[in-house]
């Protein structure tokens, strides 16, 4: 379940928090005043008083209640954090950067399933584990960077990979794409894709709300509900990009030890993203060029005409929109003649 907590929270604790900006739970802290996060700041550090300026708590046992929990800690002592989070401290969203859970052993996903019903059972939301975390226009709860900017009217940006986001992002602050959030779900323990694209669908505000999706998903638990809210999504105004990775039987099985991800027919994908409506990428270049073309105003019509200083790139430009079954009309006559009076020799 997706709530107002994991969205905007008006408390935050990182536990794991510390003054090495080089460390996950040091860069978390660093990131969210960087971001000028407006709501209250708790730090849980067992070996410091003071986290970069802030108070920092010595145990999960002592800090105030709290909305949101960020959790970079051993993924062994993770359980325990977060019932006592959960229970004591009100808490009810959670992001769980840490690792080594389902995705890596049977001990670790038993670590996972032990986390999860601490949360279901307070009614909390869970992102991860093993995730970068998530991002949005309140707060940046990532232990990465770049940081990108973030508008109202920017992308949407789903994960199932963090390290594959911050590749994605990068791509797109090159063409000038803003975002709205960015979420890194990670193992997808009780948050995946799905989920979250059923949030905007369900939540959708056509006056406030981005209109532009970026996906990039390895594992597809739930295609029914992908494709309604997908569809839904795009009935409404919006435009989707994705890349579904692991098509291959080896991307399959680097999936599967990556976020434990289950394997899916690439048919099967490929014709639930044309039924949703979903453009299919298959490059962080590709993703982040559909996206950035989404910004843009709607083409009406069929018909091109190409205005260049060089040669090489229109007659390359000029393949490409035939290819794509443009039209790129001869001009000749008085119509030619008029253009080319306004151009340079």
């Amino acid at each position: 379940m997706i709530n107002r907590e994991l969205i905007n929270p008006q408390s935050i604790v990182v536990v794991g928090g510390s003054n090495n900006v080089h460390k996950p739970g040091g860069r978390l802290v660093r990131n969210l005043l960087d971001g000028k996060y407006k709501g209250e700041l708790y730090v849980v550090n067992a070996k410091e008083d003071d986290v970069q300026g802030l108070k920092s708590y010595h145990s999960v046992h002592d800090i105030p209640e709290t909305e949101l929990a960020i959790i970079s800690i051993p993924g062994p002592a993770c359980p325990e954090a977060v019932d006592v989070l959960a229970k004591q401290k009100n808490v009810k969203a959670f992001i769980v950067i840490s690792a080594g859970f389902g995705e890596e052993t049977h001990e670790g996903a038993i670590l996972e399933e032990q986390m999860l019903k601490s949360i279901n059972e307070a009614g909390a939301s869970l992102i991860g584990p093993n995730c970068i975390g998530l991002m949005n226009m309140h707060y940046h709860g990532v232990f990465t960077q770049p940081i990108p900017e973030f508008h109202a009217n920017g992308v949407d940006f789903v994960s199932s990979s963090g390290g594959t986001a911050l590749f994605i992002i990068e791509s797109a602050l090159t063409k000038g794409l803003r975002f709205s959030s960015v979420w890194s779900v990670g193992n997808s323990k009780q948050i995946g894709v799905e989920e979250v694209i059923e949030y905007m669908d369900r939540n959708f505000d056509p006056v406030l709300d981005s209109k532009i999706k970026m996906l990039y998903i390895e594992q597809i638990k739930n295609p029914d509900k992908l494709l309604y809210h997908a569809s839904s999504l795009i009935r409404k105004g919006c435009h989707i990009a994705a890349i579904k990775a692991g098509s291959t039987d080896v991307g399959k099985r680097a999936a599967s030890s990556h976020t434990g991800a289950i394997a899916s027919s690439d048919s099967a994908v490929e014709a639930l993203f044309r039924k949703a409506g979903i453009v299919r990428c298959f490059s962080r270049e590709e993703l982040t060029t559909v996206a950035s073309i989404f910004t843009l105003k709607e083409v009406k019509g069929k018909n091109c005409a190409i205005i260049t200083h060089a040669g090489g790139p229109a007659v390359m430009l000029a393949d490409a929109l035939e290819k794509g079954r443009l039209n790129v009309p001869k001009l000749d006559g008085p119509l030619a003649a008029e253009l080319k009076s306004k151009l340079y020799p």
